[in-house]
């Protein structure tokens, strides 16, 4: 367009007419091109969502270019959606085994029509549901290469014999299964989790400052490049070399033991090399954990400096404001000794109540990046002015303190020229006001999924790149289940480094003051429920059998959304839909809660009970581990002493009962020889003809253990007066053995 159509085009814009028939026109064209699609679609069936697919899957290809060279794997010609049609994925996968079956019966919102009567959904009814089929279908494509157990088992474990559907409106969930409630790793508890505490950690802050106190963000960061290790690992060189702590089996002389006594168990442990996350937390620590934050006494000669009585002196300790005087008072209330100077800490100086910590981790060009948000909470309101100087202090603090734990030292920043502002910074400090409360308590609470929390969280063939920000945990995930090496062995080193990790901290005592202004939620992360408990019913609409979930539900890759995802758009009818089409038979393998026979579900009482159990079985092996520490050298001893007695005692009492059993046997075998020996002879007896027969064998031998026993019963029985007898043993002989004078054995 020329710069004089562009003119004639804002000078007929300018007229009310022609700008009401251009906008008539527009609505015309739109509505045209509204019905085309339609026909189009109606004629190749091809649902709306897949011209979508296919433009997100352009930009994922286009993800793949922030990889390196190494880990870059190329983009399958056709690739595996979550919203693919039934296909047999039998051929192995880049990263070893085989894939199960795809199968997709319903992918987002937009392919399943609402039911009569829903037609009039709001647009954020829908990508409220489309969002929570993107967090359950990337939560089941981590589940085929993760290494953590709990998040393997989470949505797919059962507790019971019978899984729950609860159906409501628009919101299905399922009962009777296990849940990891991972605040890292896992897409659905992620969020479940860092919900709740956002909306806990926004009321908070909005109560108080509306109490009149002050409230700041500090944001810490440190320099970072390509190839820090985020994990801690033993260092090399080590036994236990690349692991995450010691697991040396070795014996470590603890006490020197006396002769014949075992040496107690290793308390050594091979030196570990901490990761980035490690240290990032480790350096925060430090800040808060200090004399720099608390305050001290100044020392004079060994003692506490006294306050000075001189006039001009005082009133200079007063001006420099870091010191103040410091008396302590008996209960009487009395004074205790003489006024000291007390110089005052970080958290005196600046009226700090406490704060609130959490970290956030993310991966780029330069590698990854552990990042500490701070809330600190102050009883003066915020102002600019105070948060510059409090970001100077903590700045050199941060400093020093990354220095010591082996961190890069941060950048104080730079001047911007057009406004002057410092930017680049390492501690950026911002003070929050009373409309600024809910954004800020969003902010440092945030999901992983960055600043849009779940919204772009979806499988790898939907994702969108993020620019020069990098990518979090949750975006190398859905990367990686594309087939990624390299993301995948990002993966799993977060997963290694974040397995046990707080990520939301609040110092001593702030949560007590806080409980006076309002009241906070004081439920674990387990005990939070999911956002669909509250939208379904409280009894199951359908039940399955736990043979039919592992048979035909857990092994079919997306099954499980889909039938949520179903019952979310079709009701109880898109359900029972899926279900016949995954091959369950109804009132076999699934039905009403009245015609399903077997147990019932658990209820959260039993889980409680079976939970605190398990607690109280660590509890004891822990207090077993811990009695080596808590015993002085003589207790040790005495117990070991105790020991050794208490195992002699049990050795002798089964030497004695092992003796016991030897004799009744013995006894056994020769009262069945006696026997045997008997019930031949009254054979040759009645019938002498016999004896070459018996000599030969025909007759089953005797077997006796040893020789010993054969003496024990020719001693037994000696020969009878006048019949040739062993020289030997003195039992009688056989006609045949009689011109040797003795048995064969003898």
């Amino acid at each position: 367009m020329t710069r004089d159509q562009s003119a004639d085009r804002r000078s007929q814009l300018e007229d009310p007419a022609a700008r009401d028939a251009a906008r008539t026109d527009l609505e015309q064209r739109l509505a045209a091109a509204r019905v085309a699609g339609r026909a189009r679609r109606a004629v190749t069936g091809q649902p709306r969502a897949i011209d979508r697919t296919v433009a997100n899957l352009q930009a994922h290809n286009a993800l793949y270019g922030t990889f390196s060279a190494a880990g870059n794997q190329p983009a399958p010609a056709t690739p595996a959606s979550p919203h693919s049609p039934v296909r047999d994925d039998s051929a192995a996968t880049p990263n070893g085994g085989q894939a199960r079956q795809a199968v997709s019966l319903v992918s987002t919102a937009e392919q399943t029509p609402w039911p009569e009567g829903q037609q009039t959904a709001a647009d954020g009814e829908m990508k409220r549901l489309r969002l929570r089929d993107q967090r359950r279908r990337l939560r089941e494509a981590i589940q085929r290469f993760t290494r953590l157990s709990g998040l393997k088992g989470c949505g797919t474990g059962t507790t019971g014999e019978l899984v729950g559907v609860h159906v409501g409106t628009a919101a299905v969930r399922f009962a009777g299964l296990q849940s990891c409630h991972s605040v890292w790793a896992c897409p659905i508890c992620q969020a479940r989790i860092r919900a709740a505490r956002a909306v806990e950690l926004e009321r908070a802050a909005l109560a108080w400052l509306k109490a009149g106190h002050g409230l700041y963000m500090a944001t810490l960061t440190v320099p970072h490049w390509e190839h820090v290790r985020l994990a801690s690992r033993v260092k090399d060189g080590h036994k236990c070399a690349g692991q995450r702590s010691c697991t040396c089996p070795c014996k470590c002389p603890v006490l020197a033991p006396g002769p014949g006594q075992s040496r107690p168990r290793c308390t050594c442990a091979c030196p570990v090399d901490p990761g980035q996350l490690a240290r990032v937390v480790e350096a925060w620590r430090g800040v808060q954990g200090g004399t720099w934050w608390v305050g001290r006494d100044v020392i004079s000669d060994g003692v506490p400096a006294l306050w000075p009585k001189n006039t001009h002196d005082r009133l200079a300790l007063e001006a420099d404001g870091r010191y103040v005087r410091r008396q302590e008072f008996g209960p009487d209330g009395r004074p205790l000794g003489p006024a000291t100077i007390w110089q005052e800490g970080f958290r005196d100086r600046w009226g700090i109540v406490g704060t609130t910590r959490t970290i956030e981790i993310t991966w780029g060009a330069n590698g990854w990046h552990s990042h500490a948000h701070v809330l600190i909470w102050t009883e003066d309101e915020a102002t600019e002015a105070r948060a510059e100087r409090i970001e100077e202090e903590l700045f050199t603090r941060w400093a020093k303190r990354c220095k010591a734990v082996g961190l890069p030292a941060p950048a104080r920043g730079e001047i911007r020229p057009k406004d002057g502002k410092r930017i680049r910074k390492g501690v950026d400090v911002t003070p929050a006001t009373r409309e600024k409360a809910g954004a800020v308590g969003k902010y440092v609470i945030k999901l992983q999924e960055g600043g849009n929390l779940a919204m772009e969280m979806t499988r790898a063939d939907l994702k969108v790149a993020r620019g020069q920000k990098g990518k979090t945990a949750l975006e190398l995930a859905a990367v990686a289940a594309s087939g990624n090496e390299q993301a995948l062995d990002l993966w799993h080193e977060f997963e290694f480094a974040t397995r046990g990790m707080q990520c939301l901290t609040w110092s001593r005592g702030l949560r007590e003051r806080l409980a006076d202004l309002v009241e906070l939620d004081d439920r674990e992360d387990d005990e939070i429920p999911e956002e669909e408990t509250a939208e379904t019913p409280e009894e199951p609409s359908l039940l399955i059998t736990r043979a039919a979930w592992w048979k035909s539900i857990v092994p079919v890759y997306g099954a499980r959304p889909d039938i949520l995802h179903a019952g979310e758009v079709g009701g109880l009818p898109g359900v029972l839909a899926v279900l016949d089409k995954l091959g369950l038979v109804h009132g076999t393998d699934y039905g009403p809660p009245e015609t399903m026979a077997g147990p019932v579900l658990p209820s959260v009482d039993q889980l409680r009970r079976g939970q605190a159990r398990r607690q109280a079985r660590r509890d004891r092996r822990q207090a077993v581990d811990n009695a080596v520490y808590d015993r002085a050298p003589a207790q040790w001893a005495a117990a070991q002493e105790k020991r050794r007695a208490t195992i002699a005692k049990q050795k002798e009492a089964a030497a004695v009962q092992a003796a016991d059993t030897e004799d009744t046997a013995a006894e056994i075998e020769l009262t069945q020889a006696a026997a045997e020996f008997a019930r031949r002879k009254a054979r040759l007896r009645q019938d002498p003809g016999a004896r070459h027969g018996f000599e030969r064998g025909d007759v089953e031998p005797v077997r006796l253990r040893s020789v010993e026993d054969l003496d024990a019963i020719a001693d037994a029985r000696p020969a009878p007066k006048g019949t040739p007898a062993c020289g030997e043993c003195g039992a009688a002989l056989a006609a045949e053995m009689t011109r040797y004078g003795r048995h064969v054995m003898c």
